[in-house]
């Protein structure tokens, strides 16, 4: 029985030790790294607001240029999804039809309506009112075809998404023209 308890009271030992070789393993091992939480877009709605109404404007300059055929004018750059399938369907319908449009539009101003800057991207609204009044649609002929009930102001709502390192034009439809 002497050999029984001397060989009891190794196990213990072995095990006492391993129990101890795994606590000091366990303590030398890194911590798991913390899970970054995501870092907001922009650091307030202003900001948003503020970077959105000067991504538009960089786009109105962009449009601007195209039309006055300058060459290197994009305005693709500033815009994703539905907004660029809707510029590049009006292109090729201007170009299909012979028409084309002169003049420059102007932003009068730009109010942001919302901002979600939840997580890393941002979605953004905001309403631009717009002076048209020396944007001219001309027919292949060069005879003036702009719809007559187009007034000389225009309000667009805008929904940009992005960051404040990549903000883009992802919709635009008409507001009521109240808003400007």
């Amino acid at each position: 029985m002497q050999k029984s308890a001397k060989c009891r009271r190794r196990i213990a030992v072995i095990n006492g030790l391993v129990a101890l070789v795994a606590c000091l393993l366990l303590a030398c091992a890194p911590a798991p790294a913390p899970t970054p939480s995501p870092t907001p877009a922009f650091a307030s709605e202003e900001a948003a607001f503020e970077a959105a109404e000067e991504v538009y404007r960089a786009y109105n300059d962009a449009l601007n240029a195209r039309s006055a055929g300058t060459s290197g004018a994009d305005p693709h750059q500033y815009l994703t999804g539905l907004a660029l399938e809707g510029d590049i369907d009006t292109q090729t319908l201007l170009l299909s039809s012979g028409m084309r449009v002169t003049g420059a539009a102007m932003v009068e101003s730009f109010v942001g309506e919302s901002a979600d800057m939840g997580g890393s991207a941002s979605r953004v609204i905001g309403v631009a009112c717009i002076d048209v009044s020396s944007v001219v649609l001309l027919d292949e002929s060069g005879a003036n075809v702009t719809p007559p009930e187009r007034g000389d102001k225009i309000a667009q709502r805008i929904v940009f998404t992005g960051s404040a390192e990549s903000m883009l034009i992802a919709d635009e439809s008409v507001a009521d023209v109240s808003a400007c």
